[in-house]
């Protein structure tokens, strides 16, 4: 073969130095990944060493083999090499390995995976790796311009090997990083989610489903402390076989154990002790309650333990399935605090509900409510407006205003408060305190948006948040600009016909401080134009939500065919007609949720 120059040879070294530079600022500013720039280092291999082929082969160590990650000239790219503990040992002894002459303690396995190495046209290998840690390996084919590897080849092979196990090391990190913000946000909305409801059972079966759901696992069960008979009793259960949930339904666990109790039992038990730590089996042969792999955490509430939350058979690629981590462990936990103190307030709630105490309570808050919800709105020069709010309880977290705004401008709100009775109130009476206070001095509605995610954030406990909409009416030229924080789109009916939906806006408030908002979503504000006759309905989701005897919902399209029926009418008929139809929808059934309206008609 004929000699590369020195001059060509040092050309291609700047060069691929040069892009090797770029490269590592782009995956180092996060700005890329290493399955995006995997296929770029084999160009600048194959370009530098000028050889016949490569590929990047990353280890599996779920699947115990190496995978082709990326390839340049090779017969099959979807070809899977079967490696062990000792034969990963062997290929970090060596900087490279010439497959041609290998040592003799990677013989046998390069025997036995002879027909992979040819369909890579494999004659070199370079180890992958991070310290100890095995990544992978790069694999090279024959070598275009020189019969045997020169010295400047088989020393910068070893470089270029360390400069990709760090890019795949670093970009790891970073999808760890940016999973672990995915499994906390997902904690966060799961954990709203569940504390909205005050309903014993529902929650119970949303802690289960939950707990599935952040964990990756396919079953799982809560079991609480019956304090009565000192045993761990099952109260939700989830298993994609029948079978399984027919034995465990009825599980029901002595705390005191005793020689009666089945021995993969006692772990689960010791679990719901007051001093006990969280459980993990990862034993395929000796798996508990017939699981693959297992974890039981303790739930605690604020003062003693109330069960065990349990997570079952991990989910991994290809039908794989992982052990739990550590990391596993710390979320459940962490779920488990949030769901703990949920379940214990549902239980609180429905025993308070029963005493005089918590009655009174409420009808004291329903009078203060009811002054902070206007007796009728204010008279609009070319409008009309009028809105109704009728709560679940006597408490409820609705709210809605109109109020004079900027300039001779007019600000219609509307909100939601999360959950129900006196936090909501006091959570939707502060909501109501900062709109009158930022109403008179805000610049934008965004900034406004901001300044009361703030405020209700400070103001409210864990999973607590309001859904909020806020409108900004210009009499002289008709135009509303508006913003929407998680709520329900207001209509907008067309006196021709039709209807627009006010949705532009962001995140509910009070769920994030507004440094992690703004890393989340921004507030956008929208301005639409009115004409005579348009109608403008606003309202929360205790309308559209209203169930039937059969189960039904309310729903959006029921809304907009009322309000298309009588929009010719008053804004009171028209307000007065739509609660008129969700009542007739409702029938015998038990009002589902506070039910509010509001309705701006221009003349």
């Amino acid at each position: 073969m004929q000699s590369v120059s020195a001059e060509e040879t040092i050309q291609r070294l700047i060069f691929s130095l040069s892009e090797l530079e770029q490269l590592g600022e782009t995956i180092i500013s996060g700005r890329g990944n290493f399955n995006v720039s995997s296929r770029t280092y084999l160009r600048i291999i194959h370009g530098t060493l000028q050889v016949t082929s490569c590929a990047i082969l990353l280890y599996q160590p779920s699947e115990n083999c190496l995978a082709v990650e990326a390839a340049i000239n090779v017969k099959d790219e979807s070809l899977n090499i079967p490696v062990n503990d000792d034969d990963i040992a062997a290929i970090l002894e060596s900087s490279t390995i010439d497959i041609s002459s290998p040592p003799p303690t990677l013989e046998n396995f390069l025997n036995q995976v002879q027909p992979q190495l040819e369909l890579l046209g494999t004659t070199l290998w370079a180890p992958l790796k991070i310290r100890d840690e095995f990544l992978g390996v790069i694999s090279l084919g024959s070598f275009r311009s020189q019969d045997n590897l020169e010295d400047w080849n088989r020393e910068l092979l070893p470089v270029l090997a360390n400069q990709i196990s760090v890019a795949i090391a670093y970009s790891r990190l970073v999808d760890k990083t940016r999973a672990e913000q995915f499994r906390l946000f997902m904690l966060s909305d799961t954990a709203t989610q569940i504390c909205k409801s005050l309903d014993t059972e529902a929650v119970q079966e949303e802690v289960v489903t939950h707990a599935i759901t952040l964990l990756d696992a396919s079953a799982g069960g809560l079991l609480l402390i019956n304090p009565i008979t000192q045993r761990l009793e099952m109260k939700s259960l989830f298993a994609l076989e029948p079978d399984a949930n027919a034995q465990l339904e009825n599980l029901s666990i002595p705390l005191q154990t005793d020689q009666e109790t089945s021995s993969a039992l006692t772990p689960i038990a010791q679990v719901a002790t007051q001093e006990g730590e969280t459980l993990i089996s990862n034993d395929e042969v000796e798996g508990l309650l017939g699981r693959r792999n297992l974890m039981a955490v303790p739930m605690r509430g604020r003062e003693e333990t109330l069960g065990v939350l349990i997570v079952a058979d991990k989910e991994g690629r290809g039908g794989t399935t992982p052990d739990f981590t550590d990391e596993d462990r710390v979320l459940l936990e962490a779920f488990a605090n949030q769901a703990g103190v949920s379940i214990e307030n549902a239980q609180l709630y429905q025993e308070a509900l029963e005493g005089r105490q918590l009655q009174a309570e409420m009808d004291e808050a329903a009078k203060i409510q009811q002054n902070l919800i206007p007796e009728a709105l204010p008279e609009i020069s070319g409008y009309e407006a009028t809105g109704l709010y009728f709560p679940r309880g006597g408490v409820g977290g609705d709210y809605y205003d109109c109020l004079p705004d900027a300039d001779d401008t007019w600000g219609l709100a509307i909100a939601d408060v999360s959950g129900k009775g006196m936090q909501a109130a006091l959570l939707m009476a502060t909501l109501r305190a900062g709109l009158h206070s930022e109403v008179t001095r805000k610049e934008d509605l965004p900034s406004m948006a901001e300044a009361l995610n703030s405020l209700l954030y400070a103001s409210s406990t864990s999973g607590k948040f309001a859904t909020f909409f806020y409108a900004q009416l210009h009499p002289e030229t008709d135009q509303i600009t508006s913003i929407n924080a998680g709520h329900n789109y207001p209509l907008v009916i067309r006196r021709e016909g039709g209807y627009d939906e006010l949705e532009k806006g962001g995140v509910m408030l009070g769920m994030f401080p507004n440094d992690v908002l703004s890393e989340i979503s921004e507030f956008e504000q929208e301005t639409t134009q009115l004409g005579s006759g348009d109608v403008v309905l606003f309202y929360t989701d205790g309308v559209t939500e209203t169930v039937n005897t059969d189960g039904e919902l309310y729903e959006e399209e029921r809304l907009e065919a009322v309000a298309q029926r009588v929009k010719s009418e008053s804004a009171d008929q028209i307000c007065q007609a739509i609660y008129d139809d969700v009542i007739a929808f409702q029938g015998e059934a038990e009002q589902f949720d506070d039910l509010t309206l509001m309705v701006l008609k221009k003349i």
